[in-house]
């Protein structure tokens, strides 16, 4: 598959899906490297028309703390990730930096537990965007809620050198 490339005439269900879809592709910069690659983000299903996007992260091993369950600083990066990247289709080349992030905690995450950050753009400003997110997991049949978070982002005037 073809790395596609986001630009400002990028703007469709179709494009997003894709864009969002190459997570793992190779010529990815922004999946490829750092903590993205160490947490194995996927794409999971998003709405253009309604500015949401879903993200899976499943509980790694590396990834707990010592009551045998997910890191709340594992949750809290996950949810910024998944922030990110939904911020990251709408900003195409502009890099974007994470200005604030509240989480709440309301469940456990166990090993291997596959949760779905759930992200919902609510407000796309020219610099600014307001995001909110539920993080669900499956157990025994059940979708779980085991946190929400709100966070802000801007969207800097500097570009990718290495287009995404």
């Amino acid at each position: 598959m073809e790395f596609i490339i986001l630009k400002d005439e990028i703007n469709s269900q179709e494009d997003m899906e894709q864009w969002l879809s190459q997570l793992g592709h190779p010529d990815n910069p922004i999946s490829n490297n750092g903590v993205l690659a160490h947490l194995e983000p996927h794409f999971v299903s998003c709405d253009f028309a309604n500015k949401e996007a879903t993200i899976g992260f499943e509980a790694l091993p590396w990834e707990l703390n010592p009551g045998g369950s997910l890191h709340g600083g594992i949750i809290m990066t996950c949810f910024d990730v998944s922030f990110g990247l939904t911020c990251h289709y709408f900003a195409k080349q502009h890099m974007v930096t994470t200005i604030n992030l509240t989480t709440t905690f309301l469940k456990p995450v166990l090993l291997g537990d596959m949760v779905h950050y759930h992200v919902k753009v609510t407000n796309l400003g020219r610099t600014l965007i307001s995001l909110t997110a539920e993080a669900t997991t499956m157990r025994n049949g059940k979708e779980i809620l085991v946190g929400t978070a709100t966070a802000t982002f801007m969207k800097l005037d500097k570009i990718f050198e290495r287009p995404i």
